[in-house]
């Protein structure tokens, strides 16, 4: 008994003397103060919606606010600098898509961050792509769509909502793959593309869902085919690309959630976990749904691995078709 007192008075002197302690054991629990969400769009867009909707619901499991900071501009490239700047203490993550997850380092020259910048904490989802064109191009399916294609090649043009976006790199693999060569008509954003592709100003496009959805019933489209597995229940009558013959094409717009490098192991692991509660919600899913995006859970490592294939598949079609931003 006297040997175990002397043993833990010697501990208590120790640490009341200073001795050293792991930093997680004199850090307060996180979190300890709100968490900012880097959002690389402006306000009242899908993007910020989807951020707003699973902040809400880590700032509830967290129990600290979660605000969202929309940093817009350069592809993405603005926030993703600001994410890379941050402490890595878990008190910032951003909102990544396609642009910062997998082209722009192929886009772009030189970027002030590299993919070792960051800690790829979760996947949120996937917005598919569904291909429609003008009522005028004398197609019914997407058999007769690529013949069509195949016979009228640079006579087409496709639009997209700018060089580099997501619908972009999935329409040029496309065209690569049947070997079409195609013309590209970028624009500033979605909604002018689709008013001119509505309007028979260009032939052919890959929208999101959300959009396509809003012309089902509008005659002057026709929707041929979509990059999902399976079938839509939002629109069950158009195939998949895959029920179609074209095999492997199951691009989509993606969004993940990205922290600086270096942020504790167990932080990471915390956030995963509570993204992957919120999103499996069906109050959240009908939400998702609803602005055309279907969630994806991965883990960490998962995410990561996904992230470094998937960029250098985007590096492949952007260097055979030569687009570029700069």
């Amino acid at each position: 008994r006297r040997r175990w007192l002397a043993g833990a008075a010697g501990l208590a002197g120790s640490l009341a003397g200073g001795a050293a302690l792991p930093a997680w054991a004199q850090s307060p629990p996180y979190p300890s103060k709100p968490i900012r969400w880097l959002v690389p769009y402006n306000p009242g867009g899908a993007s910020d919606i989807v951020a707003r909707l699973i902040g809400d619901g880590l700032a509830k499991a967290l129990g600290q606010r979660v605000l969202v900071d929309n940093r817009p501009g350069g592809g993405g490239t603005v926030a993703a600098q600001a994410l890379a700047s941050a402490p890595a203490d878990g008190y910032t993550l951003a909102t990544a898509d396609n642009g910062t997850l997998f082209n722009n380092w192929h886009l772009f020259d030189k970027l002030p961050y590299q993919p070792s910048s960051f800690e790829y904490v979760a996947m949120m989802g996937r917005f598919p792509l569904v291909l429609a064109v003008h009522q005028s191009v004398p197609v019914r399916n997407f058999a007769q769509w690529q013949q069509w294609a195949k016979q009228n090649g640079s006579r087409i043009s496709f639009a997209t909502p700018g060089v580099g976006s997501p619908h972009h790199i999935a329409m040029a693999t496309l065209d690569d793959m049947l070997g079409l060569q195609m013309q590209h008509i970028p624009y500033k954003g979605d909604s002018a593309a689709v008013v001119d592709l509505a309007s028979g100003q260009v032939q052919t496009m890959l929208m999101g869902v959300a959009t396509a959805r809003q012309y089902m019933k509008d005659d002057r489209l026709r929707f041929l085919a979509v990059t999902w597995p399976s079938r839509l229940s939002s629109m069950p009558e158009v195939p998949t690309f895959g029920e179609v013959g074209i095999k492997d094409f199951e691009v989509a717009a993606e969004q993940g959630i990205l922290m600086p490098a270096g942020t504790p192991a167990e932080i990471v692991r915390r956030v995963n976990r509570e993204v992957a509660l919120i999103l499996n919600l069906p109050e959240v899913r009908d939400k998702l749904e609803t602005l055309g995006m279907y969630p994806v859970l991965k883990s960490p490592e998962e995410f990561k691995a996904y992230v470094t294939k998937q960029a250098a598949a985007a590096g492949e079609i952007i260097r055979r078709k030569g687009i570029t931003i700069n």
